[in-house]
């Protein structure tokens, strides 16, 4: 297991990440007992896909990027709580946001170094324009050696590189690399802890109507043996509400 732009002290200086998903892959993710992990190549953003997508020319030839089919990714956030988050994960249904414990997350993962090369790496948020330039002039990469695409430093570098607009996401990438090629949409990596030994708190949607967030927190209490489950307060405000001139 491989740390880049953050380093495993600075990982574990902080207890908890944040996953925000949809109600129905968060109830999969906890009942069927696996983290997922998607293929890049279904990344909506062109340029967070552009390295993945690219022709490199070597040698005067056109080559794909080397772990093509190969890698797959679990995005989360070190922001606790985000609007921005909850609309742009939800895709339009109810949100949870899961909190997942670094430490057993990093357990988690080490049981699946045997068969997939493993990077923990923090994003690096840059301008569109660097984003265009020759890969040996993004100053980011300067330090990489050797500077080939035979360095999987290189590769998983590449794909922690995202336009400046998205700071407000303070993401980390989990990177899976297989050993060979497939045209999996995404893989599920299982866990064999109890879900809430991984997972320390769950925040219902802040949208959601009292019954729906009595039944979900019944749900995730009752049957999964969940203490913290709560409704984001995203949206609440006092009924009292005095404001002075």
């Amino acid at each position: 297991m491989q740390f880049i732009n953050i380093t495993e002290t600075e990982f574990l200086s902080k207890k908890l990440l944040y996953k925000y998903m949809p109600l129905e892959f968060a109830l999969a993710t906890i009942k069927e007992k696996y983290l997922w992990f998607c293929n890049p190549v279904i990344w909506k953003d062109p340029f967070e896909k552009r390295f993945i997508d690219a022709k490199y020319i070597i040698g005067g030839k056109e080559v794909e990027f080397p772990i093509k089919g190969r890698v797959f990714c679990i995005c989360m956030t070190q922001t606790s709580t985000s609007e921005a988050h909850w609309n742009n994960y939800s895709n339009g249904q109810i949100g949870v946001s899961l909190k997942i414990k670094r430490k057993r997350l990093l357990e988690v993962l080490e049981k699946h170094t045997t068969d997939y090369d493993i990077y923990i790496g923090k994003v690096d948020y840059m301008k569109t324009a660097d984003l265009r330039k020759k890969l040996s002039d993004i100053d980011t990469l300067a330090t990489i050696v050797p500077f080939k695409l035979t360095n999987k430093e290189l590769l998983i570098r590449l794909l922690l590189l995202k336009r400046i607009a998205f700071r407000y996401e303070n993401e980390i990438r989990i990177l899976a690399v297989k050993k060979y090629k497939t045209k999996e949409n995404g893989i599920k990596l299982p866990y064999t802890l109890a879900p809430k030994e991984l997972i320390d708190t769950i925040t219902i949607d802040p949208s959601v109507g009292k019954n729906t967030d009595t039944m979900l927190k019944n749900i995730f209490k009752k049957e999964y043996g969940f203490k913290k489950v709560y409704k984001s307060q995203l949206y609440s405000m006092p009924n009292d509400i005095k404001i002075e001139l």
